[in-house]
């Protein structure tokens, strides 16, 4: 006899979601969008209400025409989004009244497809970040928020590499985060709403149970890049004998790069290096200075924002991927990085502390801008003298990383939605 309940257990749902940012060929933010939206798609049919920007429309409708099948699965709708990083980081404020009214705007098309659709769910799924949890908790229908991140703070006693403008900065960011994560009205009413509660990392796990009393179930926000994508990448061997290291990310204060840099000067005579830098920003030129001033321009390769698939090339034939960041979710070049079989260094924090294991890599911990630095130089230059070493953490990288599928995340997100809705 099948019940009700074991109904809801085997068929697939309608899910009504809002999804800000969502490119198939971007990383970051907008590549976790489209990652969760086809993992999830296996499972239950998606109504997609989600953020128009860097050509997403067009790229989107490239995959649906790629793979017909995906239109008997998704539909999206799509809504222009403000300039996201930039606004957000010379105007916050105005970036934010923006953003709101960007989810009002996506409640109004929701309220329009609730009336056409008998929804099961609605899912609020990014941004990730915890400050704007959109409106769809509005809907007389099961919410489901996550995952949720953006929690974590810079570490202040890092103050020196930030230098005194970023200090202050992020002074102020870890101020307000520390309050809104208590006192923000719409995060609270978010919360009292959602019937699944999915946070991204093991700090923000932490976090919400310790300020606001609330359970979550964890699922990192991000993981490896698809089959599809890894076909694309074109691997070449090493060019010389060097103990190659690879970096990449934003150039801004928080991903921290003058960590590595004052590490390995710690260590230039003592190894052969290369070290690869991916990736532009503000901070180019002042970090290529503090390279000069270290004499290690004649170790480093700055590359600049190149395609994907010649940055993973670079990545690929790294013997180490060095991640110092600051702050993060669950970083998507940590996860390309491991998919690519290379073992990763990386301060033990954030969403990379809950990826990186000693299978597979190396977690530096927290204390100060001298130990941490010092640790680094001491790890790197162990695994240039161990080869055995290095290679144990290689192979176990693509075993590390395959924990973190999307087919795993999808499963266990399908498990959340029936859960709240029997």
């Amino acid at each position: 006899m099948i019940t009700e309940n074991s109904n809801y257990q085997s068929r697939r749902l309608k899910v009504l979601m809002v999804a800000a940012a969502v490119h198939p060929d971007k990383g970051s933010e907008p590549g976790i969008g489209w990652g969760w939206i086809l993992a999830l798609s296996k499972y239950h049919d998606l109504w997609v209400i989600t953020g128009e920007r860097e050509g997403n429309r067009e790229a989107i409708q490239r995959e649906m025409n790629r793979v017909p099948t995906l239109r008997d699965r998704i539909n999206f709708f799509f809504i222009p989004r403000p300039n996201g990083p930039w606004l957000e980081r010379v105007w916050p404020l105005y970036y934010y009244r923006l953003y709101r009214l960007w989810h009002k705007e996506a409640l109004d098309v929701a309220r329009g497809l609730v009336e056409k659709n008998d929804f099961d769910i609605a899912h609020q799924l990014n941004m990730s970040g915890y400050r704007e949890p959109g409106y769809l908790w509005k809907l007389d229908l099961p919410f489901v928020w996550g995952p949720v991140g953006g929690t974590a703070n810079v570490p202040l006693r890092f103050a020196k590499i930030l230098g005194v403008k970023e200090f202050c900065y992020h002074l102020a960011k870890v101020s307000i985060n520390n309050l809104q994560i208590r006192f923000h009205p719409r995060v609270k009413i978010a919360l009292r709403r959602a019937k699944g509660f999915v946070t991204s990392t093991g700090d923000t796990q932490k976090a919400f149970m310790d300020k606001l009393k609330r359970e979550s179930i964890m699922i990192n926000d991000n993981g490896p890049f698809s089959e599809k994508f890894a076909t694309s990448i074109t691997i070449t061997h090493k060019s010389d004998s060097a103990f190659r290291i690879s970096w990449s990310g934003l150039h801004i204060s928080r991903k921290a790069l003058p960590i590595l840099l004052h590490a390995l000067k710690l260590i230039r005579d003592k190894i052969h290096f290369h070290l690869d830098v991916i990736g532009d920003g503000p901070l180019s030129l002042k970090w290529k200075k503090i390279a000069e001033s270290l004499e290690l321009s004649d170790k480093i390769s700055w590359h600049g924002w190149i395609e994907r698939p010649r940055a993973l090339n670079i990545i690929a034939q790294s013997d180490l991927f060095a991640f110092p960041s600051l702050h993060e979710s669950t970083p998507t070049v940590v996860m390309e990085a491991l998919s690519l079989g290379v073992p990763v260094i990386c301060l033990d924090h954030c969403g990379q502390a809950d990826v990186i294991d000693s299978e597979c890599g190396i977690k530096i911990p927290i204390t100060n801008l001298k130990l941490v630095t010092q640790a680094f130089a001491r790890e790197i230059h162990r695994l240039y003298q161990d080869r055995s070493e290095l290679k144990r953490l290689s192979e176990a990288a693509q075993k590390r990383v395959k924990l973190f599928s999307w087919d795993s995340k999808a499963e266990k997100m399908s498990q959340i939605y029936k859960s709240v809705i029997i």
